[in-house]
């Protein structure tokens, strides 16, 4: 295994050990995600405060919600993992399930930028 999907996969646990503050450890402090269309609001996010806003759109209408990696591929420069997402609506109480993809770039030994697609990109 690379250091770069051995880098996101700690990242991964991090996450599930201490939430997204302890995620943060992982990502350069001039990071950038962006979430493509056809995902809902597309928009692009800068360092750590945009990863924590970018956070808190996307689970902003669940109650419960859960991200699991499925599988980790690396691709050049790139990790893409396929997540697997779980979420209650807040409002609903509806169980909602969904697939997406991220894909990571780490320069330097941290995670630079982020990017989430609905589909896996080319």
């Amino acid at each position: 295994m690379s250091e770069k999907l051995d880098l996101v996969r700690e990242a991964f646990e991090a996450f599930r050990r201490g939430g997204l503050e302890e995620t943060l450890r992982y990502a350069d402090p001039n990071i950038e995600c962006r979430r493509m269309p056809p995902l809902p609001d597309p928009q692009t996010y800068h360092g750590f405060d945009g990863v924590r806003q970018m956070y808190a759109d996307w689970t902003a209408d669940f109650e419960e919600f859960e991200m699991e990696p499925l599988q980790y591929i690396e691709r050049g420069e790139r990790v893409l993992v396929e997540m697997l997402q779980r979420g209650t609506g807040r409002a609903s109480g509806v169980t909602v399930e969904g697939h997406y993809w991220l894909v990571f770039t780490v320069e330097g030994g941290k995670v630079t930028r982020q990017d989430a697609y609905l589909t896996p990109p080319a």
